[in-house]
């Protein structure tokens, strides 16, 4: 029985690809089975209300489980096993074991996600942790000198072999915590505290990081920072990898791969990040069957280059943004148009607020952290005339009328000082440009979700210019296709002109032509991609 696995990033596109695949399954006769993260399923034993499970965390004690046969995360395992297509999300493939059933065919979507893939091994360690958790003083005093070393600064680079060794003591005694606990837990599952199994999680995801850190730390360019926050003042120790491509290496053997994105960027760079022979790999680029005159991106003529490196750059930057919105944000308003604003930071984000709300425009906005109940709140409950956010520059569907305007105040360059940007930077020389590009490509597709769905997104921020010129290798074909740039009038003329056009057409979902899943690729790419083995599944 051939396999077939997709495997995505976050827990929503695992919902997403299930829910269109159990409706196919069922009237092509294959079947299909979802495999979610431990922490999903509810245990039988502890009645804790949680779905915190022993078996999440300690092995041993799932072996001797009295409950084995009303486990639901044995029950999806079990499911998942026999089924032909099977999704999970990357990090639940890597560690679990799928039996001797191998897929022939890989699917990566989100596949540009696949580019910070390193940040799932990055590991933050607070001195609150190892006081509650650890609480031993060789480990504690480690962090003391450290602290003393900053100074005025706000990190060091702490030595390899020294930042090794503190993770292998600590390592080690998170181990001997783990026992006495799990000794404790086997004794009375059901009487064990809720305390006590958080506990439990928090030491054993801990113990989980470290091992992978620990097993090739020089292959993956492993580096350690200690960081004072700029805010709060704490510190913490930073362990990040840098050369991403032993992480998930077994994933690309043995199969067919198939990495889908609508943004994957620099098809080169992710090969390089991901340790892929480039003889191996073969790129296909396909522009978009969406309208592309119903959905303009737009650079502003006006547009300067933003910065906030100073304190006087900040102040003119948020000038001219604020200049060239409020014309956007007044057709908003008289026209009874709903709109996304995508900013590059919090401050940002509120002095957009402050603007929208002097043009009497209800807002809906955010903290850090809140984002699903503002967006929630505004795709759901269709609250607010605007969605402010640092957050949503991909991930969800603002359909038809939840939003004909997308505004880009500020190109989202990530903090150039942190010492993870900056090494990364050096050793990844296209790192920072393509990062940015996918983010804007990927915002720009948050308002036109199908074929007759129409809207236009500005950008304010002249380092779009600068961009485009030094890496066009990331700009995909269907977004090159929509870049445009105009005046502030012409643009708000453009955007009155499909608002005249536009809004009487009932949106539709569907093509009015079908469009053959292949007709539009070269025949090359034609011909790989029906002999990859995806082609059968496709056309279903």
């Amino acid at each position: 029985m051939d396999k077939i696995d997709i495997l995505v990033p976050y827990r929503m596109h695992q919902d997403f690809w299930y829910n269109i695949l159990k409706a196919y399954a069922r009237k092509h006769d294959f079947s299909v089975a979802l495999l979610k993260g431990r922490s999903s399923y509810y245990c039988p034993i502890i009645r804790s209300g949680a779905n915190i499970s022993p078996c999440a965390f300690d092995p041993t004690y799932a072996q001797s489980c009295r409950s084995k046969q009303s486990c639901h995360l044995l029950k999806a395992r079990r499911r998942i096993r026999k089924s032909q297509v099977r999704i999970l999300n990357w990090w639940v493939f890597k560690y679990l074991v799928l039996g001797e059933d191998k897929a022939i065919f890989r699917i990566f979507d989100e596949a540009h996600n696949l580019l910070n893939l390193e940040s799932l091994l990055r590991l933050e360690i607070h001195p609150k942790f190892l006081q509650e958790i650890t609480n031993d003083q060789d480990i504690s005093q480690k962090f003391i000198v450290w602290e003393n070393q900053l100074n005025n600064n706000h990190f060091i680079e702490v030595a390899m072999e020294k930042g090794l060794d503190f993770i292998k003591s600590l390592h080690s005694v998170l181990i001997e915590r783990e026992k006495n606990i799990a000794t404790v837990l086997n004794e009375n599952p059901r009487k064990t505290d809720l305390e006590t199994l958080r506990e439990l999680r928090k030491i054993t995801e801990m113990i989980s990081a470290l091992s992978d850190l620990i097993k090739n730390p020089e292959s993956s360019d492993l580096s350690f920072f200690f960081q004072r926050d700029r805010f709060s003042k704490k510190v913490r120790l930073v362990i990040q990898p840098f050369d991403i491509a032993f992480i998930f290496s077994r994933l690309f053997r043995g199969s067919k791969n198939l990495f889908l994105s609508a943004t994957i960027g620099d098809g080169e760079y992710l090969a390089q990040l991901l340790g892929l022979n480039p003889q191996y790999c073969h790129y296909i680029h396909e522009t978009s069957s969406f309208r592309k005159e119903n959905h303009p991106f737009i650079l502003l003529n006006e547009a300067e280059r933003l910065s906030t490196a100073t304190r006087e750059k900040k102040q003119n930057s948020f000038r001219s943004i604020e200049n060239q919105s409020q014309k956007f944000l007044q057709l908003l308003k008289q026209h009874r148009l709903r709109g996304l604003i995508l900013t590059s930071s919090f401050e940002l984000a509120n002095l957009m607020g402050q603007l929208a709300k002097a043009n009497k425009l209800q807002v809906i906005t955010h903290t850090a952290g809140k984002s699903d109940t503002a967006i929630k709140d505004f795709v759901v409950n269709r609250k607010g005339d605007v969605l402010i956010t640092p957050s949503a520059w991909e991930g969800i569907s603002l359909d038809n009328d939840l939003a004909r305007l997308c505004l880009i105040p500020k190109l989202p360059f990530p903090m150039l000082k942190d010492p993870i940007i900056q090494k990364k930077t050096k050793k990844y020389p296209q790192f920072l440009e393509n990062d940015v590009l996918i983010s804007i490509q990927q915002a720009h597709g948050r308002i036109q979700r199908n074929n007759s769905d129409w809207g236009i997104s500005i950008c304010f921020d002249g380092n779009f210019r600068w961009l485009l010129k030094k890496r066009v290798k990331s700009i995909e074909p269907w977004f090159s296709d929509r870049i445009h740039e105009v005046s502030i009038s012409n643009a708000k003329t453009l955007i009155l002109q499909m608002i005249n056009t536009l809004t009487s057409q009932k949106p539709s979902n569907t093509l009015k032509k079908e469009i053959h899943a292949f007709s539009r690729m070269e025949k090359s790419d034609r011909e790989w991609l029906e002999s990859s083995g995806l082609a059968d599944l496709l056309k279903k």
